[in-house]
């Protein structure tokens, strides 16, 4: 039995020199773990797209050979896209004289858009005789006109001057005056006026294309009676 202690006894002190030796932290080394955020993964497993040197010269060769076919078809299509020549024929008093120009010039292969506005029209000078009260009153007038030698007049309405007597309507200023110098001469409260009435004028805008005969299909009663060809700029688009 002492024997047996003694032994015990060489063994507890042989370990704890080996222990002071070899530190307790290297006898048992426990694997640390790295932190989460400090791990590294491959691009393979972290769904990374891996893009090789040669695939990124290719793409940028594609898009810079892309935009030099953009460039060329829009070179193409700017000197393909046919330069027009525009016109206004007008002015057309009338609107089915207008529709019937339209339709020469649309039946050429050409583009008509057809334009109206109103417009007042200068008649000329008008001589008269206000003030009446009533028709029979001015027919009074009229008469004694008559019996003076002044035979051309005609009874008119107007919102603000009704029954007025009108001794004519001149187209050159001085022919109206002098008549009125020869009432006025009578004793009659004669008096003069400018004329205008309200029409609707038409005018009608073409364009056709520069690689063809200018059209001119205008007849002569149309340039007789002030209708022109009139070349003006193209509108845009």
């Amino acid at each position: 039995m002492k024997v047996f202690f003694a032994l015990l006894l060489i063994a507890n002190i042989a370990f704890a020199v080996f222990q002071w030796l070899l530190p307790y932290d290297q006898l048992f080394v426990e694997k640390k773990k790295i932190p989460a955020g400090e791990q590294l993964q491959l691009l393979t497993n972290a769904n990374v797209a891996i893009i090789s040197e040669s695939e990124v010269v290719a793409e940028a060769e594609a898009e810079a050979e892309q935009q030099v076919e953009e460039a060329a078809e829009f070179v193409v299509t700017e000197e393909a896209s046919d330069p027009l020549v525009c016109y206004t024929i007008g002015p057309i008093t009338d609107m089915a004289r207008a529709i019937e120009i339209s339709g020469r010039y649309s039946g050429n292969q050409a583009e008509t858009a057809l334009k109206s506005s109103l417009e007042k029209q200068y008649l000329g000078v008008m001589v008269f005789i206000g003030g009446h009260k009533s028709r029979g009153a001015a027919i009074t007038t009229a008469n004694k006109l008559s019996a003076r030698g002044i035979r051309d007049h005609i009874i008119i309405n107007q919102p603000d001057n009704p029954n007025l007597l009108s001794l004519g309507v001149f187209g050159l200023k001085k022919n109206a005056d002098r008549l009125k110098a020869k009432v006025a001469k009578l004793d009659f409260p004669v008096e003069t006026e400018a004329r205008y009435r309200e029409r609707t004028i038409y005018w009608l805008y073409v364009e056709q294309s520069s690689e063809t005969e200018l059209l001119q299909l205008l007849v002569d009663d149309e340039f007789d009676s002030g209708v022109s060809q009139i070349p003006t700029q193209c509108l845009p688009g």
